[in-house]
């Protein structure tokens, strides 16, 4: 908060960001519009009113972002069903993959156009290629479409927040290497991975028995605390932190079947640590666009160009991919709705602080070529990353009412009715 700013009136903000928060989320129940633009606008309002500084809050950049980043992963980890992943999900994994690819070659090449180093727009394309999983699922609520394009996005959405979080993390410790070397790269990709999957899987198995050892009420804070303990050990090991909440999440998420395995099917708190890690990711998610559009600049024109290019490039490679990946099959005839729905979100906005602040980190220890002008271009990632989310969800909104209104007029032969002679459609929170 800005110097000077009284103890009542920081806890006013605080307070009032929630507030705005829970608020946002009912009106986004209700239109089908994601609050991620309520909360920037919130942000941004508190910056140019002096009531938030940009240069105090980039003091705590890199801790929020990566707390963030952990939270976001074990959300991810909890949502992800090891049997859809395995037997629903093959073309699924094909268009994760396929975009993902994608995203980060044509990401690439648009930053390189406009002046940014290659690796710089491959980090762009890594952590804005994949659709948002909170925004997407904030938009099917409202739509009446086949379980399946539901599974589909969803699933989607899940795997290329985690393709995002990862590629961000390699590419990015490539760019402060300064090594471009394909073994090199894949040799420290694999040793880090490798590290923080056997944390993961071994916190992961003791979890199973010895959080239920847990006295009842303190499950969630207990496991928040040893999460947090597991992404510092993870890194201090050399590995990678991220991989290993995301494996620990991923099993604690799918405990009922791997305890079946071992024939043990106690009961425990599960239900009780997905409400209250729901609340704690709302909270974060809250303060994070809120903290997003308060650091937030938008002196620069050319930033909007970026990101406008961008997105136009990402939502043409999306419409490719997912024709290809449909094709021939059960959702084909909704391929134009899998395009239209595009929303960047959490993961994109925590990702593009990430770089900024571990180049930071990295360059007080050891010298950087170059690293003034990696800095400026790294300045750049929060402003880009804030009109991505902006536009891409303002093209989400204009588009999936046209090609759903297009879809009923096929079906039916006529326009859609009015929405209010729609039938109401119930929203699941």
């Amino acid at each position: 908060m800005a110097a000077g700013t009284g103890i009542e009136t920081v806890f006013l903000i605080l307070g009032g960001i929630i507030l705005i928060g829970y608020f946002s989320e009912l009106f986004a129940k209700k239109t089908n519009i994601p609050n991620v633009l309520l909360l920037l606008a919130l942000g941004y309002l508190l910056q140019v009113t002096g009531y938030a500084n940009a240069a105090d809050l980039s003091g705590i950049m890199g801790i929020f972002a990566t707390l963030a980043l952990i939270i976001l992963l074990f959300e991810g980890g909890l949502s992800l069903n090891i049997l859809d992943v395995l037997f629903k999900s093959g073309r699924v994994f094909l268009m994760a993959v396929g975009l993902t690819v994608a995203s980060v070659l044509g990401g690439a090449l648009v930053m390189k156009a406009f002046g940014f180093d290659w690796m710089v727009g491959a980090i762009v394309g890594a952590l804005a290629g994949g659709i948002g999983s909170a925004t997407t699922i904030s938009v099917l609520r409202g739509l009446k479409v086949p379980e399946g394009i539901n599974l589909f996005l969803t699933l989607e959405s899940s795997i290329t927040d985690v393709f995002s979080i990862v590629l961000t993390i390699v590419f990015t410790q490539s760019l402060l290497s300064g090594s471009i070397n394909a073994l090199f790269i894949g040799q420290g990709i694999l040793g880090t991975f490798s590290v923080g999957l056997v944390f993961g899987v071994a916190a992961g198995i003791m979890g199973l028995f010895l959080f239920r050892k847990i006295e009842k009420g303190y499950y969630y804070m207990v496991v928040l605390a040893l999460t947090l303990l597991l992404y510092a050990l993870a890194e201090l090991f050399g590995g990678s932190g991220a991989i290993a909440v995301l494996i620990l999440a991923i099993i604690l998420g799918n405990e009922g079947m791997i305890m079946r395995m071992f024939n043990r099917t106690e009961e425990k708190e599960e239900l009780m640590m997905r409400e209250f890690h729901s609340e704690i990711s709302f909270i974060v998610r809250t303060f994070f666009f809120a903290f997003l559009g308060a650091i937030v600049a938008f002196n620069s024109a050319w930033n909007f160009m970026v990101a406008a290019s961008l997105i136009l490039v990402f939502l043409a490679l999306r419409h490719v991919v997912s024709l290809l990946v449909t094709r021939g099959t059960e959702i084909a005839p909704y391929q134009k709705l899998i395009t239209a729905i595009n929303p960047r979100g959490l993961a994109t906005a925590v990702l593009a602080i990430y770089p900024l602040a571990q180049f930071q980190a990295y360059s007080q220890q050891r010298e950087i070529a170059g690293a003034a002008d990696i800095s400026r271009q790294l300045s750049a990632l929060p402003e880009i990353a804030f009109y991505l989310i902006v536009l891409s969800i303002v093209l989400t909104a204009v588009l999936v009412p046209l090609v759903m209104n297009g879809k009923r007029k096929e079906e039916t032969g006529h326009e859609t009715p009015p929405a209010a002679e729609q039938p109401e459609t119930v929203a699941e929170g």
